[in-house]
């Protein structure tokens, strides 16, 4: 796919259901990788953020919603540390489908993206929020 494909996200209509991500991301990966899956996934997120280089933060937002990864906004943003909140059907949808689903993938797009706004070295983690939503901390040197 070239990476001209998602010039305008914003354009692009979702037509993959919650449960097809849940059942390909959170059953099947995870059995083929077994071990490595999370380690795997993660740096799949940053190449996929190194090929659809989005350039700002409302294209980080356009890209979620056109991926089916669901709705994410910037809760905080600071010189060292920034905050974003992932949102909408298709997280409840993986969490009903699986007891603990992995946002590694996100978590991996997130922090090469920032890192190629920010021009400095990034991490990210998350954690789950009450099943309904999903917290990212990237971190930036």
């Amino acid at each position: 796919m070239k990476k001209d494909a998602f010039k305008n996200l914003s354009e692009i209509e979702n037509n993959q259901t919650a449960f097809s991500l849940a059942l390909l991301r959170d059953g099947i990966l995870n059995d083929i990788l077994s071990d490595d899956a999370n380690d795997i996934l993660y740096y799949a997120g940053k190449e996929v953020a190194r090929q659809f280089y989005t350039k700002t933060l409302n294209g980080i937002q356009e890209f979620f919603n056109a991926a089916g990864w669901g709705t994410i906004e910037i809760s905080s943003q600071k010189e060292d540390k920034e905050t974003w909140l992932l949102s909408g059907e298709v997280v409840k949808i993986r969490h009903l489908a699986t007891e603990d689903p992995a946002f590694f993938l996100e978590a991996g797009f997130l922090a090469q993206e920032i890192q190629q706004q920010t021009h400095r070295s990034t991490e990210c983690s998350y954690q789950t929020d009450d099943k309904t939503r999903v917290i990212f901390t990237v971190y930036i040197d």
